[in-house]
């Protein structure tokens, strides 16, 4: 961390606004469709449509917001803390099914693009890109929502008479604590004096040219995606007693993989560890769709939650190593938008494959395959050699450079 301390309001800002924003968008999401079903405003097919351009718009929007978010990153925050409430406030207002896809769409885009690619960027200027507690911290909120926010919303939303009031009170919950959030992190970047650019030069090659990169964090994240959607389903389907608890399991291993690979990152290298994380979530994936007894599903879910973790962590550290910090925004937005498109294959891909056959067994082990698929493709980075730091004399004398 700067020495001056003055990241740390930044970093626990980032965290509140990805805290809430994935509490009432990414695992918000499950909750407002079982409302929506139960009160029978909107119809399956309708949330399922919904729920596809959740994962789809936040994808797409991902490079919009990074050029928006380059100059005036508080400023659209905030615009995506606004933009979140009124999408919330319309499905209290008037929850029908094309509010509701609109709503659904508009809150994948601004968690997705306005929270996750504008914080990222926050972060990595503040932190100079580096793998620190801090950045550990403030991504920690893309996961810590679904332990800290959907326990409320599921209470809120318990009852159909109280859905109108409750998605209100959703609503002006998540504006007061956005808000809060981001007078916080202006008062801090206020006072923090910019970060000199790194050694690293920034890179000319296109994104495209990594694409085995790309390929390898696009099917790790369908796996993902897809295994944990179905994992309560899966462990219920078997009688396991508290299967209900396996996403909170998975969702409580993200969190605490962060700063695992905080440390780990420093020890091994970032490849070797991402190499790692990639194994043993494969491993996982095979674990829950075998699951012969609850607690390989629990230890499935562990092994899975560590990778989703690890791979929101790593995903700016990757960008940053590649390209550096002054090519990073539209990058690193172009790279989120490769891997949430993924994402979306992932619950789309095992929820065909298992009504097609009944067999969580076979859909798992296509999940699986997607992952051992998966880290072959990473090789083409192992081997490349690291961007070596410019020393002081080679930048006053550029021809005895050797890079």
């Amino acid at each position: 961390m700067r020495p001056d301390r003055k990241a740390t309001p930044v970093a626990v800002a980032v965290f509140v606004l990805q805290t809430a924003g994935s509490g009432v968008a990414v695992y918000g999401i499950p909750i407002y469709i079982a409302a929506f079903l139960r009160s029978g405003t909107v119809s399956a097919a309708g949330l399922s449509l919904a729920s596809t351009g959740f994962f789809v718009v936040g994808a797409l929007t991902g490079p919009l917001f990074a050029r928006l978010g380059r100059r005036r990153p508080n400023l659209v925050m905030l615009g995506a803390v606004m933009g979140g409430t009124a999408a919330i406030t319309a499905m209290a207002v008037r929850p029908t099914t094309i509010v509701v896809i609109a709503a659904f769409s508009t809150l994948g885009a601004v968690f997705s693009g306005g929270l996750v690619v504008v914080g990222t960027i926050v972060l990595v200027r503040v932190f100079d890109g580096r793998p620190t507690a801090g950045m550990a911290l403030a991504t920690s909120g893309s996961s810590a929502g679904g332990i800290l926010v959907s326990p409320v919303l599921a209470l809120l939303l318990t009852t159909q008479a109280a859905v109108t009031r409750s998605f209100l009170a959703i609503a002006a919950g998540f504006l007061v604590v956005g808000c809060g959030a981001l007078a916080l992190g202006s008062w801090a970047t206020a006072r923090t004096s910019p970060a000199p650019p790194p050694a690293v030069p920034a890179s000319p090659v296109p994104l495209r040219r990594h694409w085995p990169l790309i390929a390898a964090f696009s099917l790790v994240s369908a796996s993902q995606l897809g295994s944990t959607s179905y994992i309560v389903a899966t462990g219920l389907s078997r009688d396991f007693t508290g299967a209900g608890l396996a996403v909170s399991v998975a969702t409580a291993a993200a969190v605490a993989s962060r700063w695992i690979g905080s440390a780990g990152i420093r020890r091994l290298g970032l490849r070797r560890w991402t190499t790692a994380s990639f194994c043993a979530q494969a491993v996982g994936v095979a674990l829950v769709g075998v699951a012969p007894y609850g607690w390989v599903l629990f230890l499935g879910a562990v092994l899975i939650g560590q990778s989703l973790g690890i791979t929101i962590l790593i995903r700016s550290q990757v960008i940053v190593e590649l390209f550096g910090i002054d090519d990073f925004a539209g990058k690193f937005a172009r790279f989120q938008t490769w891997t949430s498109l993924g994402s979306a294959a992932g619950p789309l891909l095992l929820g065909q494959i298992y009504s097609t056959t009944r067999d969580y067994v076979l859909a798992y082990l296509a999940l699986f395959v997607l992952n051992a698929v998966a880290v072959p493709f990473l090789l083409p980075w192992m081997r490349t050699p690291r961007p070596r730091p410019w020393r002081t004399d080679e930048l006053r004398h550029p021809d005895r450079s050797s890079i």
